[in-house]
């Protein structure tokens, strides 16, 4: 059931709720504290939101989002 699609507005808690069946093979990646202060995130708040893309030759790159 998606209800961002149901109704036409951001449901962040079925956001939260819902299964990530494709993100169960991936990689941690660890941001140290000082890094997110440095973007502007609270380390203790809510994990921020993001992005990534991948490159053939294995590089990574991870875009972050400050949680509303």
């Amino acid at each position: 059931m998606d209800v961002a699609l149901n109704n036409g507005r951001y449901d962040a808690l079925a956001r939260r709720q819902s299964k990530r069946t494709g993100r169960e093979k991936g990689v941690w990646v660890y941001i140290p504290a000082e890094e997110l202060r440095a973007a502007g995130i609270d380390p203790n708040g809510p994990a921020p939101l993001y992005r990534t893309w991948g490159a053939r030759r294995g590089s990574l790159l991870a875009r972050l989002y400050k949680a509303r």
